[in-house]
């Protein structure tokens, strides 16, 4: 797995995102592959949390300031897991 997907720090190629959570408990989630990925300006992250039976409910991450975090429906544990992983981040 490539582990630049999985950490990020200020200064790399996600700099200007909203990465202010959600409420509710939601953490940030990054696709596995997500440069491998060949669609357009699609940064792969997602904030996500688990539902009581245990799948991802997922919201979008805002490309700027001021742009609203969108729900993007529940995922499947076993799908979501296999595609994306929690993201470590400063954001400092």
């Amino acid at each position: 797995m490539d582990t630049s997907r999985n950490s990020f720090s200020p200064g790399d190629e996600r700099e200007g995102l909203d990465l202010t959570p959600p409420e509710g408990g939601y953490e940030l989630y990054g696709h596995r592959n997500a440069g491998a990925v060949k669609t357009k300006n699609w940064h792969g992250l997602y904030w996500a949390r688990r539902n009581e039976v245990g799948d991802y409910e997922i919201r979008t991450v805002p490309t700027s300031s001021g742009e609203y975090s969108a729900s993007g429906g529940i995922w499947s544990r076993e799908g979501f897991e296999k595609h994306y992983s929690r993201v470590e981040f400063d954001s400092t």
